[in-house]
């Protein structure tokens, strides 16, 4: 066996030892750090819900950018603080073909929450669901001066999966979905169950990130 054979039967040798199921898993104990981009599907702002305007207004669709940090407690169980921000297009809405929307300014639009994550390891492959809540920052653009920028209590839904290609290094794919509490609206408010109080929106995000163990 030549030099050239023996060089290529070690690398792939060393790359199915680092994809093994064994060597590549979120260790209990361990840390994750990582980062990526991705998608806000925005959601409105209710009739009363902002001072800014009169009536309904729609968070268009636009660029996603966030990290996480991450610990690991057991084999299922861990818990991740993220950090997202994106800049959306305030519209009036309307309907029909090809409508008709004027954007009327700019919001943007960053989240810090904690929250649980219960994963489904299988392998290098690991799904996962999660559960918890944070800051919404509310940051309006408008012409106006005196609008300002407000922090809401917000709860998400996070289902998503990480591949492990190696026990230092992976890949990730993260859907969110999140409820914003706006308060009491200032026009038709329905008590507390009015569900026009929340602006509701969603996120897709994938991003590589990187584990390293704490024993």
């Amino acid at each position: 066996m030549g030099i050239g054979s023996r060089v290529l039967g070690s690398c792939v040798a060393v790359l199915f030892l680092s994809l093994s199921p064994a060597s590549a898993q979120s260790l209990p104990g361990s840390v994750e750090i990582g980062g990526g981009g991705g998608r806000f599907y925005g959601g409105s702002f209710a009739k009363g819900t902002t001072r800014a305007f009169s009536q309904k207004i729609e968070v268009d669709d636009d660029i996603l950018k966030g990290f996480w940090l991450g610990a690991q407690w057991n084999r299922h169980w861990g818990v991740e603080v993220a950090v997202r921000r994106s800049t959306e297009n305030l519209i009036i809405p309307d309907s029909g073909v090809f409508p008709n929307e004027p954007s009327v300014g700019t919001i943007d639009i960053a989240t810090i929450e904690a929250l649980a994550l219960y994963s489904f390891p299988h392998g290098n492959f690991a799904p996962y669901v999660g559960l918890g809540g944070g800051v919404t920052n509310l940051d309006i653009n408008v012409p106006d001066k005196n609008v300002r920028d407000v922090n809401r209590f917000g709860a998400s839904l996070a289902v998503g999966a990480k591949f492990h290609a190696m026990r230092w290094l992976g890949f990730r794919i993260d859907a969110r979905f999140r409820a914003t509490y706006l308060g009491t609206r200032s026009v038709e408010d329905g008590g507390w169950t009015d569900t026009n109080r929340w602006f509701r929106n969603s996120e897709l995000l994938g991003g590589v990130f990187f584990t390293f163990p704490t024993k």
